[in-house]
């Protein structure tokens, strides 16, 4: 089992905690938002070797932070102009070596169980989804749907619409939260499309349902385009047990609601 992070990102949002250091190395209540990750997956026998992070911006303090570790450090030298997706394309490697692979956004702490939940679905693909959003983004945000995006699935809980904006709550089943796993075959599925969906835009073609190009896209646009081209997401649900991290708010939220937890 391989576990990839994300961490490549300006955390904009979380300033003036992000003014020196990357998002993934904000405090709540004292213990950065990586060490609860790390603390999480090694309660779940994930070894050090098999865990690496994607960095970006301030990427320096991250790798001088693990440097007496056998954590990886992935350096995305286009963090600047690119997005999540081409972050997550710096792993390929680790993507294509024949084992599972957990992905998970740097800004979010979740509990054990949560972690339990994605590392026993069996299916190529599968995507965390929250069931319990809406009272968190009531916390969040004074209207839900004003950051809320779509996430549809069938009775047999197979994503059919991911990301999308809406004026809805019909269309907002669950949420997702940036933790999926893929198979050594799930994970050649994603690989491919992303490659497609860099060939499109160097050629000024659309991608799915989304204006932006390869280099913009978000991880919902990739995983959207996955279903459209009639791939198989298996929705995985918790009720809570996670936390986002985006901006300031977020952060005084959680370290109210999990207090002095680690």
């Amino acid at each position: 089992m391989k576990v990839i992070v994300l961490a490549a990102g300006q955390g904009t949002r979380l300033r003036p905690f992000t003014d020196h250091a990357p998002k993934c190395m904000v405090q709540v209540n004292e213990i950065s938002l990586i060490d609860r990750q790390i603390k999480t997956l090694q309660e779940c026998k994930i070894r050090e070797e098999d865990i690496y992070i994607i960095t970006g911006y301030c990427g320096e303090i991250l790798a001088d932070k693990f440097k007496n570790t056998e954590i990886n450090m992935i350096h995305n030298t286009q963090y600047e102009t690119t997005n999540m997706v081409c972050s997550l394309m710096c792993a390929t490697n680790v993507l294509l070596s024949g084992e599972e692979v957990i992905v998970s956004y740097g800004d979010i702490i979740y509990e054990k169980d949560v972690l339990c939940k994605i590392l026993e679905a069996q299916d190529d693909i599968a995507v965390i989804v929250d069931d319990g959003w809406y009272g968190y983004w009531s916390e969040r945000c004074e209207n839900p749907l004003d950051d809320a995006e779509t996430l549809l699935f069938d009775e047999h809980d197979y994503l059919t619409e991911i990301g999308q904006k809406t004026t809805t709550l019909d269309k907002v089943k669950a949420q997702y939260i940036g933790l999926m796993k893929y198979s050594p075959q799930g994970a050649k599925k994603i690989v491919e499309l992303a490659q497609e969906a860099k060939t499109r835009s160097n050629k000024g073609e659309m991608l799915w349902r989304t204006e932006r190009n390869y280099y913009n896209m978000y991880m919902t646009d990739l995983l959207q385009g996955l279903i459209d081209e009639g791939n198989a997401l298996k929705a995985v649900h918790i009720n809570r047990g996670w936390y986002e991290i985006d901006d300031c708010e977020d952060l005084y939220l959680v370290e109210k609601e999990i207090g002095g937890e680690t």
